[in-house]
């Protein structure tokens, strides 16, 4: 009695704040915890967790309720501070379990319950550490990761259950006390962590626009402007050859349509902000070296079906060959 109702899914923050008071101010146990691999055994107890939770269908162990969220988050952010005693203890954690986007955000949780409470604390504490530190992210993490999620998140199909959802921005990661804690999340949320996860992305890149960093926006952009233009073009032709698809408004309202229109704005954004390091030697490195795939991404982009994308396009083609 008077012992939180959560007790049983305190395990995880724990045991985080159990290393953190071995590791803080002692520099053999900080030493011994990257030599053995502690942080991945940790990182493979999280990814175990999270597989079995989504194959139960069970909610997310690490957001059951919002105290537990915060626990986690604070449980993090203490075995972080911690760990900075050993250079090579914290990149390891920094990269492998505080900003690790797949393991907390990413592996099919767009789609699972319970996930609700996590995702409205971890993200201010992400966002926030990518605003502090842009350099230790792109160097520890780089954008590939993160752009992988932004697709999951992206091109996640929207159900009946998703659409009945309130999609006021007050409403973002908030449920009322009668709600389940299996709710998902809406698309509005969905839109708000896409939304979240670029904004990590242009930090990172205006900082230093390196080939490998700008690789993956370039990518994501090439991938979905391909499907657009297959499925549209695969319209007009079901159309009996009429010059717009008859599914264009659709389109305008789906996610991954919205991330292809927010990925071409911040590299039209980076194009157009002066001074930003390596940026045009990494367009042109891969231009030159992409298998051809980013002239197939400007031939989609100044020949998209959709005017918002077409104008970007072509304002990016020429802000590069300015």
């Amino acid at each position: 009695k008077g012992i939180l109702p959560d007790y049983t899914h305190m395990i995880i923050p724990s045991l985080l704040f159990l290393v953190s008071s071995f590791t803080r101010q002692h520099n053999v146990n900080a030493c011994e915890l990257y030599r053995c691999g502690g942080i991945n055994v940790i990182e493979k107890l999280l990814y175990d967790c999270k597989k079995r939770d989504m194959d139960m269908g069970a909610p997310y162990r690490l957001g059951i309720s919002p105290i537990i969220a915060k626990l986690n988050a604070s449980a993090m952010l203490d075995l972080w501070q911690a760990s900075r005693l050993n250079f090579a203890l914290e990149m390891t954690f920094f990269s492998r379990l505080l900003f690790n986007i797949p393991l907390l955000l990413g592996g099919g949780l767009v789609k699972s319950s319970g996930v609700v409470d996590f995702h409205a604390v971890i993200l201010p504490v992400l966002s926030e550490i990518a605003m502090m530190n842009p350099e230790k992210v792109r160097d520890c993490v780089g954008t590939s990761e993160i752009v992988e999620v932004v697709s999951d998140y992206a091109s996640a199909g929207i159900s009946d259950e998703i659409l009945q959802e309130s999609t006021d921005e007050t409403d973002l990661f908030y449920r009322h006390a009668s709600t389940s804690v299996s709710t998902i999340l809406t698309n509005a949320e969905r839109c708000f962590v896409i939304d979240t996860l670029f904004g990590m992305v242009v930090m990172m890149l205006s900082q230093r626009c390196t080939t490998q960093d700008l690789s993956p926006l370039v990518t994501f952009i090439t991938y979905n402007l391909d499907l657009e233009w297959e499925a549209n073009s695969a319209d007009i032709k079901s159309n009996n050859g009429g010059n717009q698809p008859s599914s264009k408004k659709g389109n305008i309202c789906s996610n991954r349509y919205l991330s292809t229109v927010k990925a071409v704005s911040i590299l039209f954004f980076l194009l157009q902000k002066p001074n930003v390091p390596n940026l045009i030697n990494s367009l042109t490195d891969i231009f030159e070296n992409g298998n051809n795939v980013a002239s197939w991404m400007l031939c989609c982009l100044v020949n998209s079906f959709d005017d918002t994308i077409r104008g970007l396009g072509i304002k990016c083609l020429a802000a590069y060959l300015r």
